[in-house]
């Protein structure tokens, strides 16, 4: 299984409210139907950070698929394609990471959806 990290700024001029609902409310109407995806979180940056500085990034996504290429098919399709323009609605900047996850410690929610 393979997981991409997306990393997010939102738009200048959007509270990060304003980005936080329209990601979680708008964008995954399109985003959660990408072909293949195994698991889909979102998380919004607090609006306190380390040393009361502002977070670089507004927020990440994590995403998991049973390989690559399975992953980037995702995003070369339909649904792919226009949840990257979508995101153009809420974004400024992401990056995406391909990731190996190593769990070292379970969190307190489950990987079911919880």
């Amino acid at each position: 299984m393979v997981k991409l990290i997306a990393f997010l700024k939102r738009k200048q001029g959007m509270s990060l409210a304003e980005f936080r609902d329209y990601w979680v409310n708008e964008h995954t109407k399109i985003s959660a139907r990408l072909p293949g995806l195994k698991g889909y979180y979102i998380n919004i940056a607090t609006e306190r950070q380390p040393d009361g500085e502002d977070a670089y990034f507004d927020g990440t996504a994590e995403l998991w698929w049973d390989s690559i290429d399975e992953m980037e098919a995702a995003f070369a399709s339909d649904i792919g394609i226009a949840a990257g323009v979508d995101a153009e609605h809420f974004a400024s900047f992401r990056v995406h990471l391909y990731t190996d996850e190593h769990t070292i410690v379970p969190g307190p929610h489950n990987r079911d959806g919880d």
